[in-house]
């Protein structure tokens, strides 16, 4: 909708609502035909192969065999054509028929909620334009779009045991313990045997996201346009799919109590700030010049974890507790130095991790938490970008021409300093954000950590990426216009 408050376009509301219906990879629905755990059978037949696919091609001349067709014909005949003595029994294809006491089970089973539904959200968006009472064009626009999960998508693996039946750790990171995590199961000579994993796709209603932009537009003589702008982008979700199969979508999530026990957290894709600055001038002579600014700060985002496998769960994604000051403590020749709650194997583990929490944004502001997955941005990108154009204007017969000769340059920044207007990625020295290692569990109950030597006080958390993507370039055009 759009309402005209006073009728005369200087205040216009505008908005809609909706309900918007997608589809996922469809990568992720092979999973389940490709590791049913049920009878497959490929087979592929011609003429110059060997015994085993060796077929006489002559009798699978004319019209295509559908499905059904294929099916008797395989169950019935034999590669050479003649029929099978007793089609009851064994096949081309194997067994007709198969027990669960006759079958091996994988290492792997996948499936889909009966009642799955393609990915859906409801997006609602509401936005005031407002002509500012000046002599020049001057307008504000305000506009906020919100989405709501109505159907996400997510994995679960069905063969792990509820973790709130688990004993917990001492101390201030009290994450479970998972011990004979995976459920058992019994086959028919009355062995008991765990679980393969048995992931399935399904709906949650969990997520959300928001975007508001604050919008102006200015023209304050007829040879110059202003335009200045301000993006803000929340997104919550469980998961982002960050895999191809189902065992990466499921495993490749930061977590705290594993992933089938997945809290909200910002979306792996977001970037959560950008400015936009413009300005185009013209003058007599047919010149114009165009300036843009641009700043934006993450669409590298990454999370704090730790190395090994802390709860026990079987995934190296565990997200790191970050202590206080005043809860962290050390072991000094066997005994616990300190009364704080979040112990380090020796003095030295501790005052290097404690020097880079101290030095890090993130890891200062997040103290006495557990890190957030996708949480952790990289740092403000400022960009300018420059172009020229010229007009040459002339007249064959009563025909107008026009010649424009433009110059585009991009990341001007970068031409005058090879780090300008260059974006940064994570220093791979912090191993993908895994700055801590989780060592063992004390007597006491307690986690013990150590700190890898690369973490201290002076590591820097950003590097700059030197790409080909990040530098300067420009481009030289002409273009034509005739009537």
């Amino acid at each position: 909708f759009t309402y005209d408050v006073f009728g005369d376009k200087s205040l216009k509301v505008r908005g809609g609502t909706g309900l918007f219906l997608g589809r996922l990879p469809l990568v992720f629905f092979t999973n389940m035909p490709t590791n049913s755990n049920m009878m497959q059978f490929v087979g592929k037949w011609n003429a110059s192969g060997n015994s085993a696919t060796k077929a006489d091609m002559s009798q699978f001349a004319g019209d295509i065999m559908n499905r059904q067709q294929l099916y008797e014909w395989v169950t019935t005949h034999t590669l050479s054509g003649e029929l099978v003595t007793d089609p009851t029994t064994q096949t081309p294809m194997g067994p007709r028929t198969i027990t669960p006491e006759d079958g091996t089970v994988s290492g792997a089973i996948n499936g889909i909620a009966d009642n799955f539904k393609m990915p859906q959200v409801w997006k609602s968006s509401l936005a005031i334009d407002y002509q500012i009472p000046v002599s020049f064009p001057f307008s504000v626009t305000v506009e906020g779009i919100f989405n709501k999960t109505i159907n996400g998508v997510y994995m679960s693996d069905w063969s792990l045991r509820n973790v709130g039946g688990y004993a917990r750790m001492n101390g201030v990171d009290t994450r479970a313990l998972y011990q004979d995590y995976r459920l058992t199961y019994t086959n028919a000579a009355g062995k008991v045997t765990n679980m393969p994993s048995a992931y399935v796709l399904d709906n949650t209603t969990k997520g959300y996201g928001f975007t508001a932009t604050v919008e102006l537009n200015a023209q304050p003589a007829e040879w110059v346009n202003l335009m200045a702008a301000y993006t803000h982008t929340a997104s919550k979700e469980i998961t982002g799919m960050p895999g191809s199969n189902a065992s990466s979508a499921f495993s490749y999530i930061p977590s705290v109590d594993g992933p089938n026990f997945l809290k909200l957290h910002n979306s792996q894709f977001v970037e959560p700030d950008r400015f936009i600055l413009s300005a185009t001038l013209h003058d007599k002579s047919s010149n114009h010049y165009s300036f843009i600014y641009e700043a934006w700060r993450g669409n590298y985002n990454y999370s704090y974890m730790l190395s090994g496998d802390m709860n026990g769960d079987g995934n190296q994604y565990d997200l790191v507790y970050i202590p206080t000051d005043g809860e962290a403590s050390y072991y000094e020749n066997g005994v616990v130095q300190g009364s704080g709650a979040f112990r380090f194997a020796s003095k030295d583990d501790m005052v290097r991790f404690m020097d880079f929490v101290h030095n890090d944004g993130y890891l200062k502001s997040h103290q006495g938490e557990y890190a957030e997955a996708y949480s952790v941005y990289s740092p403000w990108v400022h960009r300018i970008d420059f172009s020229y154009k010229h007009d040459f204007k002339f007249n064959v017969g009563k025909t107008h021409h026009k010649l424009q000769l433009s110059f585009d340059m991009k990341n001007v920044l970068n031409f005058f300093n090879s780090s300008w207007g260059v974006a940064k990625y994570m220093n791979p020295d912090l191993n993908s954000g895994r700055i801590l290692n989780f060592r063992e569990v004390d007597t006491d109950g307690y986690a013990v950590f150590t700190t890898p030597s690369v973490v201290n006080g002076n590591t820097k958390t950003w590097k700059a990426n030197h790409a080909i993507g990040q530098c300067w370039y420009a481009s030289v055009g002409v273009k034509y216009f005739f009537n």
